[in-house]
């Protein structure tokens, strides 16, 4: 079940501490509250690819910030509203390792209303000899809905049918952007075989890159910007380069010895849909 306290809204904090000193009382500043968490233990060499526990909402809640718990053996996180299953239009917040917290704009934030069902999917592996056991999930802070401007969703570009040879090889896809979108935050997302990401937003006839940088499986982290506003008719374009290291072809799928390609991109406004087609 949803485990929520009531916190300030953030706006009205900052304005109060303002005025206020550290040590009135009157100022309570946001407070990170456990949204959900699943407990688990892992045998030396075990890998789970898709746990996946299912709770509800007790209380309608407005989500301004986000970060995972995420334990020794967590490989990746995914949050999906509903109980459609495991789809890009399902998921509403990802991590992998080492994925920081994440800071909404002002205005924007993630609304569940009480009773919605949440899926925690997980992704954990112990590559140790031991026993590795941990709880693993998501934590969020809040602020009244009456302050939401624009309801926040994620979406997932990128190419799915690789096939990748040992040695090095590139995987790139393209989307095009049916509807305006205004697009705030990048989560660069690839396996153990990744080696580089970059993210390309072609605005108006004219590419812009977004992202183009190594990248480590150990340290996933989100990367925050300013907002940037797609219309119908721009492109993402997502490409990976990969360092296959075994001696078989690697194929996508969500085991650590496959692979993906993401440019994982938070967007605003959520109208339920996917908003860039392949």
């Amino acid at each position: 079940m949803l485990r929520l306290s009531s916190a300030l809204p953030l706006a009205l904090a900052a304005t109060l501490g303002a005025a206020c000193t550290d040590d009135d009382p009157k100022v309570t500043p946001p407070t990170w509250q456990t949204l959900v968490g699943a407990s688990w233990s892992l045998d030396p060499g075990e890998e789970r690819t898709s746990q996946l526990s299912v709770s509800s909402v007790a209380e309608d809640v407005a989500i301004t910030a986000i970060r995972p718990i995420a334990p020794r053996g967590t490989h990746h996180t995914l949050l999906v509203q509903g109980d459609a299953g495991l789809q890009s239009t399902n998921i509403i917040y990802a991590s992998g390792v080492g994925t920081s917290e994440l800071q909404f704009p002002p205005g924007v934030a993630m609304r569940l209303d009480a009773g919605t069902l949440l899926g925690l999917q997980l992704h954990i592996y112990n590559n140790s000899d031991e026993v590795l056991t941990g709880e693993s999930g998501i934590e969020i802070q809040t602020i009244d809905r009456a302050l939401v401007e624009h309801e926040v969703d994620l979406f997932l570009p990128g190419p799915k049918d690789l096939a990748l040879p040992p040695g090095a090889s590139t995987a790139r896809g393209t989307c095009t952007v049916t509807s305006a979108q205004t697009v705030f935050a990048l989560f660069p997302h690839m396996h153990q075989y990744g080696r580089h990401l970059k993210t390309t937003l072609t605005i108006g006839g004219v590419p812009q890159v977004l992202h183009d940088a190594a990248y480590s499986f150990d340290h996933q982290a989100i990367e925050t910007f300013t907002p940037i506003q797609l219309n119908p008719g721009d492109t993402i374009t997502t490409e990976c380069g990969f360092d296959n290291t075994s001696s078989a072809t690697v194929t996508y799928g969500e085991s650590s010895d496959t692979e993906m390609c993401y440019s994982i991109l938070f967007r605003y406004p959520d109208d339920g849909v996917e908003f860039c087609e392949d």
